[in-house]
């Protein structure tokens, strides 16, 4: 896989992904096209392969901060430290 300026994207890699209002910082959990993985949740991990959830040029991002979509109010669902990302130019490397 590769970053949107052709670097080459590995597990492990820190990164920073557009959220509004700026960036965050997250680092790559799962690939894609081989769905490689970190250790991450067994349960995330066993939905997201059953169901074949993570196109060949996504990835999966874990928050290392505080999750910026995660929220308090009651009428929504609550969101998880995952998430699925085309790895495009809104997926920077943090170098």
């Amino acid at each position: 896989m590769q970053y949107h300026d052709g670097t080459p994207a590995k597990l492990g890699d820190r990164v920073r992904a557009a959220i509004p209002g700026g960036t965050a910082p997250a680092r790559i959990v799962m690939l894609g096209d081989t769905y490689e993985h970190l250790e991450i949740d067994p349960q995330f991990l066993s939905w997201v392969k059953r169901d074949r959830l993570l196109e060949a040029a996504h990835v999966v991002l874990e928050w290392i901060e505080r999750n910026p979509f995660a929220h308090e109010d009651p009428k929504y669902a609550p969101v998880g430290n995952y998430m699925f990302s085309p790895l495009d130019s809104a997926v920077t490397r943090d170098v």
